[in-house]
């Protein structure tokens, strides 16, 4: 999994210099490249062969990325090399598969983020573990190859706008002040809570996704209540 990235900031390709624009590229591009070499050196001596992960991020499908053009760049040169590979690699026994983590509230996502952007995070946003539990599993399993391995999908999108209003506050205050725990903290907590794992930890990890389709489809199921009531009361 290519998953090492960074960025400089958000501010106008003007505003970046030549060791910014290098540190980029060579993290985001060229690191992937050069990973994703070795990768199928080793795959393609195994029997079973292999899998790899290049991450998507914005302007991977080629759309703009204003005051991250430098990252977006990277992004989308990722996405043609996962068009290459797929024919490189077509018979072969070695996946190359792409993975999203959406927007996820680490040090990369935060660098330069101003007050609007954190009102947003807060309703768009996830720690790295809630997102790991969903997609890893995923991950462990894929067959095949030209995967598209996604956490933000778009019911998830559309159930984070629905409950926008419930979101408010949930990792920053009114100020741009971090609510969360660090992520150092939260490693040590989970890994004390290891020691204790319980029946009710287990149903915590393992239906997050039976009760988000729950909560999505009582929204859906709502509407259209709602709907046909006002169309069958004219009067009203």
């Amino acid at each position: 999994i290519n998953n090492a990235g960074t960025n400089k900031g958000f501010r106008p390709l003007l505003e970046f210099a030549d060791e910014d624009i290098e540190q980029i590229v060579s993290t985001n591009l060229v690191g992937s490249l050069l990973c994703t070499r070795e990768a199928m050196r080793v795959m393609k001596s195994q029997d079973k062969g292999g899998h790899i992960f290049n991450m998507d991020g914005a302007g991977s499908g080629g759309s703009s990325t204003p005051l991250t053009a430098v990252y977006g760049s990277t992004k989308c040169g990722l996405r043609q090399l996962q068009s290459s590979l797929l024919k490189e690699c077509k018979r072969s026994k070695v996946g190359v598969h792409t993975a999203s983590p959406g927007m996820v509230l680490t040090d990369l996502l935060l660098s330069g983020s101003t007050l609007q952007n954190k009102q947003m995070f807060n309703i768009i946003c996830e720690l790295p573990e809630t997102v790991a539990r969903t997609l890893v599993p995923r991950l462990r399993v894929v067959k095949g190859s030209g995967k598209a391995i996604n956490y933000l999908t778009p019911p998830r999108i559309l159930l984070a706008l629905v409950t926008a209003w419930l979101r408010r506050g949930r990792w920053f205050d009114n100020q741009g002040k971090a609510l969360y725990a660090a992520e150092a903290d939260r490693i040590r907590n989970w890994a004390e809570s290891r020691a204790r794992f319980s029946f009710t930890d287990a149903m915590e990890m393992y239906t997050e996704n039976t009760w988000v389709s729950v909560f999505s489809l009582s929204v859906v199921c709502a509407f259209i209540i709602l709907s046909s009531s006002s169309v069958s009361s004219p009067g009203t």
